[in-house]
């Protein structure tokens, strides 16, 4: 990697131009490449749809055979796996879930109607926005919290 150091105002606007160039240069092959690398994957996905295809159709038909021969494939239920020397066929429970579907304040208030309150969470957190607005109404240092001033952030913006 080069060292650059400049000691003049035309130096650095020479470095402006410069860099400007190679952005935009840079950009150019990102766009040829992601190009190139569309072109290859819209060519190669017509030559594997046939496969995706068919790879789903068997998965399905085994899915189904499985499910049909269940008892006889694990031994009425004394193993949660059949195997097939290339392959596995696994019975595996998922874990229960809770999903909402409908509006979650008429569910909690439905929760409060029925007294069941340790259903809902009450989470407490600190509100970095209005500490940052009111910093001066903390009179006291606060153990763990402190307000770190911002600094500068020094940016270089091209053209390209």
């Amino acid at each position: 990697m080069t060292v650059y150091a400049y000691t003049s105002i035309t130096e650095v606007q020479t470095a402006f131009a410069t860099l400007s160039k190679l952005e935009k240069r840079r950009a150019e092959k990102i766009t040829k490449l992601q190009t190139k690398i569309a072109d290859l994957t819209a060519k190669h996905e017509a030559e594997i749809v046939g496969d995706t295809t068919e790879i789903a159709a068997i998965r399905a038909a085994i899915a189904a055979y499985a499910e049909a021969n269940r008892a006889e494939l694990t031994h009425n239920g004394k193993s949660k796996t059949a195997s097939f020397g290339t392959g596995v066929i696994k019975w595996r429970k998922l874990p229960a879930k809770v999903e909402i579907t409908g509006d979650t304040v008429d569910i909690l208030a439905a929760l409060k109607r029925r007294r069941l309150n340790r259903f809902i969470r009450v989470k407490e957190e600190l509100d970095k926005t209005a500490i940052l607005k009111e910093a001066t109404a903390i009179k006291t240092p606060i153990k763990g919290l402190s307000i770190i001033n911002g600094g500068e952030l020094l940016t270089i913006e091209t053209a390209a």
